[in-house]
């Protein structure tokens, strides 16, 4: 409750401190019935609280009956409820024009005090909440009739909004440092901490662009609060606004046949020009469209009105003589622009419905071009480094020997995080048609998208297949493969090793999602309902399977799951899908705001605060429990060269060490390593303990495999603290706890990383009798960070 009060009184601090004045506006007029016979051209209306007085400066065209006496009827609308109506005689104001009402042209400046009385029933949180959902109709008629002659909506104001940089830009910003923390914090060598950071991050991603797509639907009305809170995440789907961008889109869709709007030139001339004209303006305004037309540029005429869907009174209005949901109608100089979905979402942005698609691309690739650049350039200076001899030749060695499978892993991951911009953007594309060049470069991307993680998709699951049938546990290939692991790992390193497959079902949540939010554009409330449908079912499943790395992790996934899912359940509201009155959906919108502003300082306090931990703590992977896939034990450690030289002497007798304890145990009871820590909560339930036979591995066997081992060479093992987060803190000698998870170590000799360890290899050859048993003749040397049959043999062993 502290939290969500700070966090509200931020935001009034924010809003509070761009305008402290006080005041009510409004700067459109909408037309709410066709053949109005009043509209207007320019309408700026401001309310001051301090000395209750209404200044208005408008424009206006009247076709109203020569000296014709009028009153109108308004009715103020606020969250969906109507706190006031009243009758209003124009000859009040004092004004020749309107008292009678004379028809054509109209130019009012003037302003007028109201009544204590209406200014006691307007709310003073009317002044200061921000996003405020209010309007006023007013229908005019004569006095001597109630037959209206006119209709028209004035959306009201505060100049206060959510929708602010000083909410999207942090938010972006701390994004952005769990994923540099996760990098840090993996070259210090806490694999365990970087894997849960990026884990982490990729998840609050996710949750952003979540909020993006689903405020992308086309539901008949958004309330305001909801839209622009939704817009401060849309920088997770390259929608961001910069002119220069802007300038370059514009050019590529001319210069590939399409043909640019205008939209938001013409944000503050929202007047209606209705179909029922005299001939002869009509054809002058077909006339200017050709003459645009023929200039390969499209421009919003002076005359036109546009209404965003939260400015709409009602949820659903389907005159089509009146209103249009296309920018590109031909006659839409006559008719009212309703923006939904995706078109909302680019006019709040600021950016031009023509422009979104490439906005969106151009930051994506611009973003993978940096990324490519800035990995070669690391690789260059750690090299120039090392070659002077400023840097000892084992840092980085493993960026240094593997960097190409990096650079791809790392190309893949943004692959991974843009599908559902690419997939939205693209889709879409097909249906808006800005331009022939853009429909082609929708239809490549989306293809090598589709290709490339379909493709990286199977051969993770192909890889999990192999292990399982070959070596009984899935980690012993996904992890043990150095290359593969850093080219595919971004695909299941988040997941439990038995749940590689999840990855298949994340890509079908995504494309469905995505696929229906792009497809049915004009269908607001069949998408709100199959979208919402699509987060609930994926939903559960993350709550019944938790796939994820471990309680935590899954703790974490599963409430932004049901986050999303409560967010569909409101945007299927905001579609009127339900019938219910228009304060739920205003009130639902309120709560939309609260929920997703607490949740999203819950996750970021939740980065930064596991960010800073991982940076100040002497060793952060004591702060996580141990995965019990046992991924750790598997995971190769690269370092360079040299060390095979140096180190061969001391292998041979470590290697004659370990024979001759094995012999000894041989003919030995076996001790208290055999009952693995881990087997009771073990992900394979089919027992591994096996009699002496096809699953020993011999020492023999150990040594023989040393003459076939890769060229690249485990790091050197300390007897000290390890790095591995299943080892804990280790004792100088055997440990409390080690990698196979036995209780002491997995051998009398080298549980825990002593002295006594062997090392290992990148890639290790697969044991020659298939995955080994822990019967009484196993091996009982000691453990290390590779997946040697001979440090598997005394480690953690599946259970089948």
């Amino acid at each position: 409750m502290l939290f969500l009060r700070l966090w509200l009184a931020l935001w009034v601090c924010m809003l509070s401190g761009v305008d402290a004045t006080k005041v009510i506006k409004s700067q459109s007029l909408l037309t709410c019935m066709d053949n109005s016979q009043f509209t207007a051209t320019k309408f700026d209306v401001v309310l001051y609280p301090e000395n209750s007085t209404v200044y208005f400066d408008i424009s206006a065209l009247s076709t109203i009956p020569d000296d014709t006496f009028v009153v109108a009827n308004i009715t103020l609308v606020t969250y969906g409820l109507i706190p006031l109506k009243q009758s209003f005689d124009f000859c009040s104001l004092n004004y020749p024009s309107i008292c009678p009402f004379q028809p054509g042209h109209l130019d009012i400046q003037s302003s007028y005090t109201l009544d204590k009385k209406i200014m006691d029933m307007i709310p003073g949180i009317a002044y200061t909440i921000p996003d405020l959902d209010a309007r006023v109709r007013v229908v005019i008629h004569s006095n001597s009739s109630t037959e209206p002659l006119a209709c028209v909506e004035a959306v009201l104001s505060n100049d206060k909004t959510v929708q602010t940089k000083y909410a999207s830009w942090p938010i972006a910003a701390i994004s952005g440092l769990g994923v540099i923390a996760s990098g840090v914090v993996s070259v210090i060598g806490h694999s365990n901490t970087a894997a849960h950071i990026a884990s982490n991050s990729m998840s609050l991603f996710i949750y952003f662009q979540s909020l993006a797509i689903i405020s992308m639907q086309a539901v008949a009305k958004v309330p305001p609060i909801a839209a622009a809170w939704s817009q401060n995440f849309q920088w997770s789907l390259g929608i961001i606004k910069v002119g220069f961008v802007q300038a370059v889109a514009n050019w590529y869709i001319q210069a590939t046949g399409g043909t640019p709007t205008s939209v938001i030139d013409q944000r503050r001339l929202s007047v209606s020009v209705q179909k029922k004209r005299g001939l002869g303006y009509l054809e002058q305004l077909h006339d200017l469209y050709r003459r645009q037309l023929q200039n390969d540029h499209l421009t919003l005429f002076k005359r036109f009105s546009l209404s965003v869907d939260t400015d709409a009174s009602s949820f659903d209005n389907t005159d089509s003589d009146l209103y249009t949901t296309s920018e590109k109608d031909a006659n839409l100089a006559s008719k009212i622009l309703v923006l939904r979905g995706i078109q909302r979402v680019a006019y709040l942005a600021g950016i031009e419905i023509t422009s979104f698609f490439m906005t969106s691309i151009m930051f994506l690739l611009f973003f993978a071009f940096v990324l490519v650049v800035c990995l070669m350039f690391f690789k260059a200076i750690v090299e120039i480094c090392v070659r002077a001899k400023w840097m000892n030749e084992g840092k980085f060695s493993e960026y240094r020997q593997q960097w190409g499978h990096i650079i791809k892993g790392s190309l893949y991951r943004l692959c991974f995080i843009s599908l559902p911009q690419i997939t939205v953007m693209c889709i879409w594309q097909f249906f808006e048609r800005d331009s022939a060049g853009t429909v082609v470069l929708s239809a490549f991307l989306l293809g090598i998208w589709i290709i490339l993680l379909v493709q990286a998709a199977g051969r993770v699951v192909m890889m999990g297949r192999q292990s399982v049938r070959e070596f009984k546990n899935p980690a012993y290939l996904l992890f043990g493969d150095g290359k593969f692991l850093n080219k595919f790992g971004f695909i299941y390193v988040q997941y439990r090793a038995d749940k590689y497959w999840w990855i298949a079902i994340s890509l079908i949540y995504i494309v469905l999602k995505s696929l229906f939010v792009a497809v049915l554009q004009n269908q607001g409330k069949p998408q709100a309902l199959i979208v919402f449908i699509i987060e609930l079912i994926y939903c559960v499943a993350v709550c019944v399977f938790r796939p994820f790395m471990d309680k935590r992790t899954n703790a974490f996934n599963i409430t932004i799951a049901i986050i999303n899912t409560i967010n569909a359940l409101f945007f299927a509201f905001f579609s009127n899908i339900f019938t219910q009155p228009a304060v739920v959906s205003s009130v639902m919108a309120i709560v939309y705001f609260v929920l997703n502003a607490v949740f999203a300082l819950f996750l970021l306090l939740f980065t930064i605060i596991t960010c800073l931990l991982a940076l100040i703590y002497k060793n952060p992977d004591t702060r996580y429990q141990p995965m019990k896939d046992d991924r750790v034990s598997f995971l190769p450690r690269f370092t360079g060269k040299s060390a095979q030289h140096q180190n061969d002497k001391e292998e041979y007798e470590l290697f004659q060490l370990g024979q001759t304890a094995m012999k000894g145990h041989e003919h030995g009871k076996g001790g208290a390593y055999e009952d693995s820590v881990y087997e009771a909560e073990s992900y394979y339930p089919e027992s591994s303990k096996q009699g002496s036979g096809q699953g020993k591995v011999t020492f023999t066997d150990e040594v023989h495999s040393i003459n076939n081992r890769d060229s690249y060479y485990m790091e050197p093992i300390e007897p000290v603290q390890p790095t591995s987060t299943i080892g804990g803190t280790a004792s100088s000698f055997g440990g409390s706890t080690s990698y196979g998870g036995s209780q002491y170590g997995g051998s009398q000799y080298g549980g825990s990383r002593s002295a006594y360890t062997t090392p290992a290899y990148e890639s290790p050859a697969p044991p020659q009798h298939g995955f080994p048993s822990t019967g009484q003749n196993s091996g009982q040397g000691g453990s290390s960070n590779g997946p040697s049959a001979y440090s598997r043999q005394t480690g953690y062993t599946p259970r089948y």
